[in-house]
Protein backbone atom coordinates (compact mmCIF):
# COMPACT_ATOMS: atom_id res chain seq x y z
CA UNK A 1 0.00 0.00 0.00
CA UNK A 2 1.71 3.93 -1.31
CA UNK A 3 1.47 6.01 1.56
CA UNK A 4 2.95 9.57 1.93
CA UNK A 5 4.71 11.63 4.68
CA UNK A 6 6.68 14.58 5.20
CA UNK A 7 10.68 13.97 5.62
CA UNK A 8 10.71 14.55 9.06
CA UNK A 9 8.80 11.12 9.78
CA UNK A 10 12.56 9.58 8.95
CA UNK A 11 16.09 9.80 9.95
CA UNK A 12 18.23 11.74 7.83
CA UNK A 13 20.51 8.64 7.18
CA UNK A 14 17.31 6.80 6.05
CA UNK A 15 16.86 10.03 3.51
CA UNK A 16 20.05 10.17 2.34
CA UNK A 17 20.07 6.13 1.43
CA UNK A 18 16.67 6.61 -0.32
CA UNK A 19 18.20 9.91 -1.98
CA UNK A 20 21.19 7.97 -3.27
CA UNK A 21 19.00 5.24 -4.37
CA UNK A 22 16.19 7.28 -6.10
CA UNK A 23 18.75 8.80 -8.30
CA UNK A 24 20.45 5.52 -9.12
CA UNK A 25 20.97 5.65 -12.89
CA UNK A 26 20.44 9.19 -13.47
CA UNK A 27 21.76 11.01 -16.10
CA UNK A 28 23.86 12.65 -13.97
CA UNK A 29 25.74 10.67 -10.49
CA UNK A 30 24.12 12.07 -7.84
CA UNK A 31 26.33 10.65 -4.88
CA UNK A 32 27.08 12.73 -1.97
CA UNK A 33 27.94 11.74 1.58
CA UNK A 34 25.60 12.18 4.63
CA UNK A 35 26.92 15.25 5.80
CA UNK A 36 27.04 17.30 2.44
CA UNK A 37 22.81 16.18 2.18
CA UNK A 38 22.78 17.19 6.08
CA UNK A 39 24.55 20.95 4.61
CA UNK A 40 22.66 21.01 1.41
CA UNK A 41 19.24 21.67 3.56
CA UNK A 42 20.76 24.52 5.25
CA UNK A 43 22.71 25.51 1.87
CA UNK A 44 19.77 25.67 -0.54
CA UNK A 45 16.68 26.07 2.17
CA UNK A 46 15.45 22.93 1.76
CA UNK A 47 12.99 21.81 4.64
CA UNK A 48 11.97 18.05 5.85
CA UNK A 49 9.04 19.09 7.12
CA UNK A 50 7.73 20.47 3.11
CA UNK A 51 9.85 17.51 1.67
CA UNK A 52 7.56 14.24 0.90
CA UNK A 53 8.55 10.66 1.18
CA UNK A 54 6.56 8.16 -0.43
CA UNK A 55 6.29 4.83 1.25
CA UNK A 56 5.16 1.46 0.19
CA UNK A 57 4.07 -1.02 2.86
CA UNK A 58 6.34 1.30 5.50
CA UNK A 59 9.78 1.28 2.86
CA UNK A 60 10.52 4.64 1.21
CA UNK A 61 10.82 4.34 -2.21
CA UNK A 62 10.57 7.68 -3.23
CA UNK A 63 10.49 11.41 -2.50
CA UNK A 64 10.54 15.15 -3.34
CA UNK A 65 13.16 17.29 -1.66
CA UNK A 66 10.79 21.27 -1.12
CA UNK A 67 12.43 24.44 -0.17
CA UNK A 68 10.79 28.25 0.52
CA UNK A 69 11.93 31.47 0.42
CA UNK A 70 9.88 35.07 0.23
CA UNK A 71 11.17 37.19 -2.69
CA UNK A 72 9.14 40.85 -3.00
CA UNK A 73 6.28 39.45 -1.20
CA UNK A 74 5.84 36.43 -2.92
CA UNK A 75 6.48 33.20 -1.60
CA UNK A 76 8.24 30.70 -4.03
CA UNK A 77 9.03 26.83 -3.49
CA UNK A 78 11.47 25.03 -5.05
CA UNK A 79 11.76 21.49 -5.78
CA UNK A 80 14.97 20.26 -4.71
CA UNK A 81 15.04 17.13 -6.16
CA UNK A 82 12.37 14.06 -7.38
CA UNK A 83 13.31 11.04 -7.31
CA UNK A 84 11.96 7.22 -7.11
CA UNK A 85 13.79 4.19 -6.37
CA UNK A 86 14.76 1.47 -9.38
CA UNK A 87 12.08 -1.23 -8.15
CA UNK A 88 9.39 1.27 -8.41
CA UNK A 89 9.95 3.25 -11.45
CA UNK A 90 7.16 2.51 -14.42
CA UNK A 91 4.45 2.34 -12.12
CA UNK A 92 2.67 5.30 -12.93
CA UNK A 93 3.87 6.67 -9.67
CA UNK A 94 6.11 10.18 -10.53
CA UNK A 95 2.65 12.43 -11.20
CA UNK A 96 1.07 11.47 -8.02
CA UNK A 97 4.39 11.91 -5.70
CA UNK A 98 4.71 15.34 -7.57
CA UNK A 99 0.95 16.17 -6.47
CA UNK A 100 1.15 15.17 -3.43
CA UNK A 101 4.05 17.69 -2.75
CA UNK A 102 2.06 19.89 -4.71
CA UNK A 103 -0.45 19.56 -1.97
CA UNK A 104 2.10 20.62 0.92
CA UNK A 105 2.95 23.92 -1.37
CA UNK A 106 -0.80 24.69 -1.49
CA UNK A 107 -1.62 24.53 1.85
CA UNK A 108 1.48 26.69 2.70
CA UNK A 109 -0.16 29.56 0.54
CA UNK A 110 2.12 29.38 -2.01
CA UNK A 111 1.95 31.62 -5.43
CA UNK A 112 4.95 30.21 -7.64
CA UNK A 113 6.34 26.84 -7.66
CA UNK A 114 9.35 26.32 -9.58
CA UNK A 115 12.19 23.51 -10.51
CA UNK A 116 14.84 22.72 -13.04
CA UNK A 117 15.27 19.39 -14.77
CA UNK A 118 18.04 18.71 -17.51
CA UNK A 119 17.07 19.45 -21.08
CA UNK A 120 17.96 15.90 -21.89
CA UNK A 121 15.46 14.39 -19.21
CA UNK A 122 12.42 14.22 -21.24
CA UNK A 123 10.42 11.75 -19.78
CA UNK A 124 10.41 14.17 -16.36
CA UNK A 125 9.79 17.33 -18.32
CA UNK A 126 6.64 15.17 -19.73
CA UNK A 127 6.06 14.07 -15.91
CA UNK A 128 6.23 18.01 -14.51
CA UNK A 129 4.24 19.04 -17.27
CA UNK A 130 1.35 16.56 -17.06
CA UNK A 131 0.89 18.40 -13.26
CA UNK A 132 0.93 21.71 -14.56
CA UNK A 133 4.45 22.88 -15.06
CA UNK A 134 5.56 24.82 -18.06
CA UNK A 135 8.96 25.58 -19.33
CA UNK A 136 9.83 29.04 -19.56
CA UNK A 137 13.46 29.27 -20.39
CA UNK A 138 16.83 27.53 -20.89
CA UNK A 139 19.32 27.51 -18.47
CA UNK A 140 22.82 27.58 -19.52
CA UNK A 141 26.37 26.47 -18.22
CA UNK A 142 29.19 27.93 -19.84
CA UNK A 143 32.61 28.37 -19.28
CA UNK A 144 35.97 30.08 -20.49
CA UNK A 145 39.60 30.25 -18.89
CA UNK A 146 42.53 31.74 -18.89
CA UNK A 147 43.05 35.93 -19.27
CA UNK A 148 40.59 37.27 -21.29
CA UNK A 149 40.08 40.60 -22.93
CA UNK A 150 39.26 43.72 -20.60
CA UNK A 151 38.04 46.96 -22.17
CA UNK A 152 39.36 49.91 -20.15
CA UNK A 153 37.33 52.47 -21.76
CA UNK A 154 34.03 50.52 -20.99
CA UNK A 155 34.99 49.91 -17.61
CA UNK A 156 35.81 53.48 -17.19
CA UNK A 157 32.45 54.73 -18.47
CA UNK A 158 30.56 53.95 -15.38
CA UNK A 159 30.79 53.62 -11.30
CA UNK A 160 31.15 50.29 -10.20
CA UNK A 161 30.56 48.63 -7.05
CA UNK A 162 30.51 45.08 -5.67
CA UNK A 163 28.51 44.66 -2.84
CA UNK A 164 27.17 41.23 -0.66
CA UNK A 165 24.64 39.34 -2.56
CA UNK A 166 22.70 39.87 0.76
CA UNK A 167 22.21 43.80 0.25
CA UNK A 168 20.46 42.95 -3.24
CA UNK A 169 18.01 40.84 -1.68
CA UNK A 170 14.29 42.22 -1.96
CA UNK A 171 16.19 45.41 -3.48
CA UNK A 172 14.53 45.25 -6.88
CA UNK A 173 17.52 44.92 -8.59
CA UNK A 174 17.40 41.11 -9.68
CA UNK A 175 14.33 39.25 -10.58
CA UNK A 176 12.08 37.27 -8.57
CA UNK A 177 11.35 34.36 -10.63
CA UNK A 178 15.10 33.03 -11.65
CA UNK A 179 16.15 29.29 -10.90
CA UNK A 180 16.55 29.09 -6.94
CA UNK A 181 20.50 28.20 -6.53
CA UNK A 182 21.00 31.88 -8.70
CA UNK A 183 19.19 34.24 -6.33
CA UNK A 184 20.58 36.17 -3.76
CA UNK A 185 18.97 35.01 -1.14
CA UNK A 186 21.22 31.86 -1.46
CA UNK A 187 24.63 32.52 -2.30
CA UNK A 188 25.64 34.87 0.18
CA UNK A 189 26.13 31.81 2.12
CA UNK A 190 28.80 31.01 0.28
CA UNK A 191 30.47 34.57 -0.55
CA UNK A 192 27.96 35.86 -3.26
CA UNK A 193 28.29 39.27 -4.72
CA UNK A 194 26.65 41.71 -6.89
CA UNK A 195 28.47 44.01 -9.00
CA UNK A 196 26.81 46.71 -10.55
CA UNK A 197 26.88 49.45 -12.35
CA UNK A 198 26.00 53.53 -12.50
CA UNK A 199 25.48 56.57 -13.85
CA UNK A 200 24.53 59.11 -11.59
CA UNK A 201 21.61 57.75 -9.48
CA UNK A 202 20.73 55.20 -12.11
CA UNK A 203 21.50 51.45 -11.95
CA UNK A 204 21.62 50.44 -15.24
CA UNK A 205 23.50 46.92 -15.18
CA UNK A 206 24.17 44.18 -12.52
CA UNK A 207 25.50 40.87 -12.15
CA UNK A 208 25.34 38.21 -9.59
CA UNK A 209 29.13 36.08 -8.73
CA UNK A 210 31.12 33.98 -6.43
CA UNK A 211 34.59 33.80 -6.38
CA UNK A 212 36.45 30.86 -5.18
CA UNK A 213 39.81 32.47 -3.41
CA UNK A 214 41.41 31.26 -0.17
CA UNK A 215 42.65 34.28 1.81
CA UNK A 216 45.86 35.85 0.80
CA UNK A 217 45.94 33.48 -2.04
CA UNK A 218 45.43 34.41 -6.13
CA UNK A 219 41.78 33.63 -7.62
CA UNK A 220 41.28 30.59 -8.61
CA UNK A 221 38.00 30.54 -10.62
CA UNK A 222 34.47 32.56 -10.63
CA UNK A 223 30.55 31.55 -11.22
CA UNK A 224 28.27 34.05 -12.87
CA UNK A 225 24.46 33.37 -11.86
CA UNK A 226 22.54 36.18 -12.80
CA UNK A 227 23.46 39.33 -15.33
CA UNK A 228 20.36 42.39 -15.44
CA UNK A 229 20.42 45.49 -18.04
CA UNK A 230 17.69 48.12 -16.96
CA UNK A 231 18.08 50.25 -20.42
CA UNK A 232 17.63 48.68 -23.75
CA UNK A 233 20.06 50.91 -26.12
CA UNK A 234 24.03 50.91 -26.10
CA UNK A 235 24.37 52.73 -22.53
CA UNK A 236 22.89 49.87 -21.42
CA UNK A 237 24.51 46.63 -23.22
CA UNK A 238 27.96 48.92 -22.97
CA UNK A 239 27.03 48.63 -18.95
CA UNK A 240 26.17 45.19 -18.82
CA UNK A 241 29.41 44.81 -20.73
CA UNK A 242 31.28 46.84 -18.04
CA UNK A 243 29.76 44.32 -15.16
CA UNK A 244 30.29 41.24 -17.27
CA UNK A 245 34.29 41.73 -17.32
CA UNK A 246 34.59 43.39 -13.86
CA UNK A 247 32.68 40.36 -12.01
CA UNK A 248 34.15 37.45 -14.07
CA UNK A 249 37.66 39.03 -13.42
CA UNK A 250 38.72 39.14 -17.33
CA UNK A 251 42.07 40.26 -16.39
CA UNK A 252 42.60 37.16 -14.25
CA UNK A 253 43.99 34.07 -15.46
CA UNK A 254 41.32 31.59 -14.01
CA UNK A 255 38.40 29.26 -14.57
CA UNK A 256 35.05 31.04 -15.40
CA UNK A 257 31.59 29.15 -15.32
CA UNK A 258 27.94 30.37 -15.56
CA UNK A 259 25.48 28.39 -13.25
CA UNK A 260 21.93 28.06 -14.41
CA UNK A 261 22.15 31.65 -16.46
CA UNK A 262 19.16 31.63 -18.40
CA UNK A 263 18.45 32.37 -21.91
CA UNK A 264 16.33 35.58 -22.05
CA UNK A 265 19.49 37.38 -21.23
CA UNK A 266 19.65 38.18 -24.68
CA UNK A 267 22.74 40.42 -24.66
CA UNK A 268 24.93 38.91 -22.30
CA UNK A 269 25.32 35.50 -23.71
CA UNK A 270 26.85 36.67 -27.01
CA UNK A 271 29.26 38.92 -25.25
CA UNK A 272 30.25 36.02 -23.14
CA UNK A 273 30.89 34.02 -26.66
CA UNK A 274 31.97 36.72 -28.00
CA UNK A 275 34.56 36.49 -25.19
CA UNK A 276 35.45 32.91 -25.79
CA UNK A 277 32.73 31.20 -23.38
CA UNK A 278 31.82 27.94 -24.58
CA UNK A 279 28.42 25.73 -24.41
CA UNK A 280 29.23 22.44 -22.31
CA UNK A 281 27.32 19.08 -22.60
CA UNK A 282 24.91 19.87 -19.82
CA UNK A 283 22.06 22.48 -19.76
CA UNK A 284 18.74 22.47 -17.91
CA UNK A 285 15.22 23.61 -18.30
CA UNK A 286 13.31 26.24 -15.80
CA UNK A 287 9.79 25.16 -15.20
CA UNK A 288 7.06 27.53 -13.00
CA UNK A 289 3.58 26.24 -11.83
CA UNK A 290 1.29 28.98 -10.78
CA UNK A 291 -0.62 27.79 -7.49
Amino acid sequence: MITFKTMDHITFKEAHELFTNGFEGYYIPMKMSLDAFVARFGNDNLSPTLSIIMFDEGIPVGFVLQGIREVNGQKIAWNGGTGIIPEYRGKKLGAVLVEKALNILKEQNIDIATLEALSINKPAIRLYEKVGYKVIDTLHLLEADGELTFDEKVANEFLLRRIPALQAVNAGIFPAIVPWQVDPTIIPKVGGEAVIARRGNELLAACLVRTKQQFGLEAEGVTLFQAIVNKDNEEGERALQAVLQEGLLFQHSLKRTTYNFMNHNKKAIPFLESKGFRSTDISQVFMVKEL
